[in-house]
């Protein structure tokens, strides 16, 4: 492997066969090329005619665009083996300070057409953090087989891995419909994963895609609303899927909703029933600040738990449970 200065006119930097794509702006990288300029080496795969790029894309192109000759680059033989040239490409990238989810994505289908599943070596997933499961490494490589303008929005990071994978197997024009609606949320990865699996739930048991659920008038409207900020209206859909998938549950939810406000508990106490309204573990949660506090919410709340309106609550809970 000879390093040498080779001219960019010797470079064929339009042949991709190695790049792995980050579909997002390199904003870092062009600061420090120029900065330093070229500090790591490109690699080539050397041809006649013009040499293969195989690890360097961006700072060859930055050079091209600054108007250099050339740069000085690591030359592999021709006879080299591409997937030893891949197996090295990959493991240089691991060691790379952020790989975002779609670079993830291409890795994984790369060594997926390199090897068959049981000879991929275990450092890469390791390394990548990924379960070497046939089913798993399958929804990386739909991931990274999607559109121009779906990588883009998952290498920006507003989408979170789990939820990527979830809708990896879906139709296209479902994809299309909930990841915007994702990116405009701005909520955490565990109620980005929630929304997904009610959007899939709901559609598998009603016999249609995940489009037909996301967009409903509903969700139009929580989505277009200019009242709501997104935290809002992360709530609200969350509330209305929630009744979609369990629609008995989520009224019973609300008339009980209903009945306890109608107790005028004090704000410190809270009645919280057993999952779902089913078996006969309540609990009563008190916030008090000393001693005071709390003989003075055990009083109020105390007359409240005689009364019969209390009553009331857990013969309506019983007759719900009994639906």
């Amino acid at each position: 492997m000879d390093l040498r200065f080779v001219t960019l006119h010797e470079i064929d930097l339009d042949n991709s066969t190695f790049e792995v794509r980050k579909f997002a702006g390199p904003v870092r990288l062009r600061e420090s090329l120029a900065r330093l300029g070229i500090l790591d080496p490109p690699w080539l795969r050397q041809k006649a005619g013009r040499h293969i790029v195989v690890d360097g894309f961006k700072r060859l192109r930055w050079a091209k665009e600054h108007g250099a000759q050339g740069a000085v680059c690591r030359i592999f033989p021709e006879d080299c083996d591409a997937r030893e040239l891949w197996t090295r490409r990959i493991e240089k990238k691991l060691f790379e300070r952020e790989i975002n989810l779609v670079e993830k994505a291409q890795i994984i289908s790369t060594l997926l057409g390199l090897f068959q599943h049981g000879e991929i070596p275990r450092f890469f997933l390791s390394g990548l953090n990924v379960a070497n499961r046939p089913e798993v490494l399958r929804q990386w490589a739909l991931l990274s087989a999607m559109g121009a303008d779906t990588l883009e929005l998952l290498a920006s990071g507003a989408i979170a891995e789990r939820a990527a994978l979830e809708v990896a197997g879906w139709d296209e024009r479902s994809r299309d419909a909930v990841l915007p609606v994702l990116e405009a949320l701005r909520c955490s990865a565990s109620i980005q994963v929630e929304i997904v699996e009610h959007i899939n739930e709901i559609a598998m048991r009603d016999d249609k895609v995940g489009a037909d659920i996301i967009e409903t008038p509903r969700t139009r409207e929580i989505m277009e609303s200019e009242e709501l900020n997104h935290r809002q209206k992360t709530q609200a859909l969350r509330e209305f899927l929630a009744e979609l998938r369990h629609p008995r549950l989520s009224a019973s939810q609300k008339r009980f909703q209903r009945e306890i406000e109608s107790l005028g508990l004090p704000p410190s106490v809270r009645i919280i029933p057993p999952p779902a309204f089913e078996g006969n573990n309540w609990k009563m949660e008190l916030s008090f600040t000393g001693p005071e506090e709390l003989r003075k919410i055990i009083g109020s709340a105390g007359s409240l738990v005689e009364s019969d309106r209390t009553a009331a609550i857990f013969s309506a809970a019983g007759r719900r449970s009994q639906d």
